[in-house]
């Protein structure tokens, strides 16, 4: 029986008191902050947690961290014996072959990289099911909201039919910033010099990142293989401040969400800009602040919302994951269908906008009514150099709004952009 440990709380543990060997895959930002914050040994984790070696591309150009050994070599990482693999890498290779090379050794794996995980997730949850050892990815979404072990242990609490949410805290940001009357080249500047969006923001604001962590739920409480390239997915960089600011008038919000339904084989799914009502708490969501939002087939919603994840808060939850792969058991995901992902027919925005005059709001409605597209609020205002109008339409398909959309630019002239609107 090993040796048990005193928490700070006076509650004994059955976790040995010798220290946790972690070998550390990559040692960015992220990584670094999780070699910075073992150093630390924080009270709650009652034992030291040591970084026994971290693969880096090239060491000499690292900040060194104390006491931690670095290599380019992965064979002397597996050489140090590390009781857990830390991979925060990022991308898909190598980070894809040294998790299976650890999960094939039998070393527990504890990993942030979304991309990974959206990829070749199944492939890796199906290695560690046959090695024995867990494979632990909390930080891989909304790491400051650490929800996705909690549900996989409850799944009859877990049993959900969709979900809905804000999972990308730069563009959340954004688009808080441009609600306020920022321009989009403004507010993104802005996240950057924050430290919030990329020196290329692409992943963020083309919708990406959101989208690769949407497939990690869908795989999770969809029971689906679904991989990122089936799922419709847009970005936010073709947004205007005016078009924050009419949403408020038609009575919500513009954000960055993804939602998906899903019943049977058959999953309904998008990622992008969508106009969400203000009774909605998603509405409420500003800065940097995720939130998601379960419903189940009773229609009774489950909300987390907390920080977006950063390196300090990523490296939080990491080094509890890692304690939590060494207790043992993981509830890895079971993948029970191959799924038909379609997008949805679900309610619009459509933004007209001329230099010149546009025609009355009821002689557009008219000419989208002609197309199967009926519109059920309007907003009017004056954009540069000219004006615009914006309608709130009633569900119809993509197909039918494009083919409205194209016919009212012809018909006008004027320009148009069209996004969802989840009401």
């Amino acid at each position: 029986m090993p040796e048990t440990c005193t928490s700070p709380a006076g509650v004994e543990t059955l976790l040995p008191c010798a220290d946790l060997r972690v070998g550390l895959l990559g040692l960015g930002e992220v990584g670094s902050a999780i070699a910075e914050l073992a150093l630390t040994k924080p009270a709650a984790l009652g034992r030291t947690v040591r970084i026994v070696s971290a693969l880096v591309t090239d060491p000499g150009a690292r900040v060194r961290i104390p006491g931690v050994a670095l290599t380019t070599d992965p064979a002397t990482l597996f050489a140090a014996a590390p009781d857990v693999i830390v991979e925060v890498l990022g991308g898909l290779e190598p980070a894809r072959t040294l998790v299976l090379q650890a999960l094939g050794r039998g070393i527990p794996v504890v990993t942030a990289n979304k991309s990974l995980l959206a990829h070749h997730g199944v492939e890796l949850w199906r290695a560690a099911d046959a090695a024995g050892v867990p494979l632990r990815y909390e930080a891989s979404v909304i790491a400051g909201v650490p929800f996705l072990d909690t549900l996989a242990r409850r799944q009859l609490a877990a049993s959900f039919t969709g979900l809905s949410g804000i999972v990308n805290g730069t563009s959340n940001y954004i688009l808080s910033r441009m609600a306020d009357g920022t321009d989009y080249p403004a507010a993104l500047d802005d996240s950057q010099k924050c430290g919030f969006a990329e020196p290329d923001p692409s992943k963020d604001v083309d919708g990406i990142d959101a989208l690769e962590k949407l497939v990690i739920l869908l795989r999770q409480f969809a029971g689906s293989g679904v991989l990122p390239d089936a799922i419709e997915v847009r970005g936010i960089t073709a947004l205007t401040r005016h078009d924050l600011v009419h949403a408020r008038k038609l009575g919500g919000a513009i954000k960055p969400i993804v939602s998906a339904t899903w019943a049977g084989e058959t999953i309904e799914a998008f990622v992008g800009p969508a106009f969400v009502p203000l009774t909605d708490p998603l509405a409420h969501l500003e800065g940097t602040t995720n939130g998601i939002r379960f419903v189940d087939e009773r229609g009774s919603v489950l909300f987390f919302a907390g920080p977006g994840a950063g390196p300090a808060v990523t490296a939080v939850t990491v080094l509890d994951d890692v304690l939590e792969a060494i207790r043992g058991g993981c509830a890895l995901p079971i993948v029970r269908r191959t799924a038909h992902v379609r997008t949805p027919t679900t309610p619009w925005i459509l933004r007209a906008t001329s230099r010149g005059r546009l025609p009355s709001g009821a002689a557009i409605a008219d000419l989208l009514s002609a197309y199967g597209v009926w519109a059920e609020r309007t907003s009017t205002g004056g954009v540069t150099g000219g004006e615009g109008v914006w309608l709130l339409t009633y569900p119809c398909s993509r197909d039918r709004i494009n083919a409205a959309a194209g016919a009212l630019a012809a018909a006008a002239p004027c320009d148009t952009f069209v996004m969802r609107a989840r009401v």
